[in-house]
């Protein structure tokens, strides 16, 4: 519980800070533990994956990355590093804060089909 508050926390701190025009990145080590956590629990936890099956890189520039393997069966993340051909890259800040909705895909570079990270962002809904 600790470590989800301590990312609504950094989320919700930038929120601020994006509301005053002065937004910080989220801390890396912080940002990095959250894409483990978002990953993990919200996509996780979110049932079957609702597309065609896919496999996505999560590449932080801080040298961290995560392979999602979505398929019917849900989201899981593999080991070592598989081959993608549909990926996101960037600052560790800028990949939480994308997969939280408050930064675009464009923030990031983008690596392969658009459609299949569009549908990645726009899952599970969390509103």
């Amino acid at each position: 519980m600790a470590r989800h508050q301590v990312q609504e926390a950094a989320v919700h701190a930038f929120d601020a800070q994006l509301a005053t025009g002065t937004p910080h990145p989220v801390p890396g080590v912080v940002a990095l533990d959250g894409i483990a956590e978002f990953i993990g629990i919200s996509h996780g936890t979110a049932g079957p994956w609702p597309h065609e099956p896919a496999r996505i890189g999560l590449h932080a520039a801080e040298g961290d990355s995560w392979v999602l393997d979505l398929t019917a069966s849900g989201s899981r993340v593999l080991d070592g590093r598989p081959e993608t051909a549909t990926g996101l890259h960037g600052p560790a800040s800028d990949l939480l804060l994308t997969l939280h909705g408050r930064l675009s895909a464009d923030s990031l570079r983008i690596q392969g089909d658009r459609a299949v990270l569009e549908n990645l962002l726009s899952w599970p809904h969390l509103d």
